[in-house]
């Protein structure tokens, strides 16, 4: 099965959308008050939104696993959305422990400087 034209166009506006959003995330997280808040939420934030997965459980075709996830609980049942679902889940909980370690590594930096 080839992959039309299309399919590319759409991952290509879909990532553009994106980084438009998580750009305006991490602009709207950028206070310096509460910032473990703000590193967990723009991990997760970027877990939800990037994270692919098979569109159909015998095709090559990708798609936002999110969207697989809401697709397949809606049209199939809620035990075919685990196919999607678990792959998002440990790219959540990746991207946490990521943001824990980025936080404490940058928290030691700046306490030495200080």
């Amino acid at each position: 099965m080839t992959v039309g034209y299309n399919y590319w166009l759409f991952w290509f506006l879909y990532i553009i959308a994106g980084v438009i959003f998580y750009a305006m995330l991490w602009w709207l997280t950028s206070s310096r008050s509460v910032k473990w808040g703000n590193y967990s939420l723009r991990a997760m934030a970027a877990a939800i939104i990037f994270t692919p997965w098979y569109a159909n459980t015998q095709g090559t075709a990708l798609a936002p696993a999110l969207m697989v996830f809401v697709l397949d609980f809606i049209t199939i049942d809620s035990a075919a959305s685990w196919r999607a679902a678990t792959p998002l889940f440990v790219a959540i909980i990746l991207t946490q422990l990521i943001s824990i370690f980025l936080y404490l590594s940058r928290r030691r930096r700046f306490k030495k400087q200080s």
